[in-house]
């Protein structure tokens, strides 16, 4: 077998890309020079050629002569190349979902703004006449398109992570249709009955405490799936937040941060609850959530000299 077969063996798994074939050539260039090198000693070209074969192993040996770098350049380069193509079939499927879901919200739209000697703006005002035909109609279109998704979406392969067997995401799918029913009957239950906020957080029972259990059961049991370069980069960022962490200053900076946040959001709750009501100042939380994480961000990016601050 000739050098030039052999090292296109070696690779013909990889994605071909011009700096693998940088590489292919140096390491075909190393390999020639040391089949010429054991030649000289006394060796037949076959023998010379086995020896130096030999010593390749699995690139590993070679790796500072070769530059390791480059080799997990090259690695990384085939892994971000792949474009992962959806079969037609699949795409139907997300076409489907997403229409699905859309038709959902439409026709939900069209039921909360249409009741009788009513304008919009009135029906708008009244939720408890007008949400109770709206989340009914999104209890029949949400939970459905939600499961399709999540099957479709963990069922395909990335560049960042293998896919999951069909059996298990559709454990998954199943967890995010029980959890998202019962997150839509929960508010339905109290605008549809004259029962209170208790018996309507007591609705979710039935569906987030065996969503919740079957959820942690499945992640716990979960094989990390993850390509070994995002695994890498993964553990990378890990290490950076620790470092992060480490230091008291900028630990102590932002649990003040987040102090003020939170402290501010359980005020406004309040407020916004006594003045409109306690139906939608909840939404003082998610916005709360989010500036926290900005916040944690900002702290985490890089400063001029590379490093994260806080360092």
């Amino acid at each position: 077998m000739e050098t030039k077969e052999f090292v296109h063996n070696l690779f013909a798994e990889y994605e071909e890309t011009a700096a693998l074939r940088d590489f292919k050539e140096e390491l075909l260039s190393n390999l020639d020079a040391r089949i010429a090198s054991l030649s000289t000693k006394g060796l037949d070209p076959q023998a010379a050629f086995e020896k130096a074969t030999g010593e390749l192993g699995d690139i590993s040996t070679l790796a500072d002569q070769i530059s390791l770098r480059k080799k997990q350049e090259i690695i990384q380069d085939a892994y971000m190349g792949i474009r992962t193509c959806l079969k037609p079939g699949r795409v139907a499927m997300y076409v489907i979902a997403g229409a699905w879901a859309v038709l959902g919200i439409i026709i939900a739209m069209v039921v909360y703004f249409t009741r009788e000697e009513q304008s919009a703006l009135e029906a708008f005002w009244e939720p408890n006449k007008n949400m109770v035909g709206a989340l009914g109609t999104l209890l029949a279109f949400i939970p459905p398109a939600i499961a399709a998704f999540t099957f479709l979406g963990i069922t395909q392969e990335t560049a960042w992570r293998y896919p999951l067997s069909k059996k298990r995401s559709a454990w998954y799918a199943l967890t995010a249709a029980i959890l998202s029913f019962g997150l839509i009957l929960s508010p339905l239950t109290w605008l549809a009955t004259d029962r209170g906020l208790m018996e309507a957080i007591a609705t979710l029972i039935p569906f987030f405490i065996p969503g919740l259990a079957l959820l942690i059961f499945i992640l716990l049991t979960e094989k990390d799936t993850r390509k070994p370069w995002a695994r890498e980069r993964y553990e990378k960022e890990a290490k950076a937040s620790m470092d992060l962490w480490k230091d008291p200053l900028a630990a102590a900076r932002f649990g003040m941060v987040s102090g003020a946040i939170w402290i501010s959001a359980v005020g406004f709750f309040i407020l916004f609850g006594l003045l409109l009501g306690f139906r939608f100042s909840w939404l003082i939380f998610i916005f709360a959530v989010a500036i926290h994480l900005v916040v944690q961000s900002l702290m985490m990016k890089p400063n001029r000299n590379g490093k994260i601050q806080g360092e």
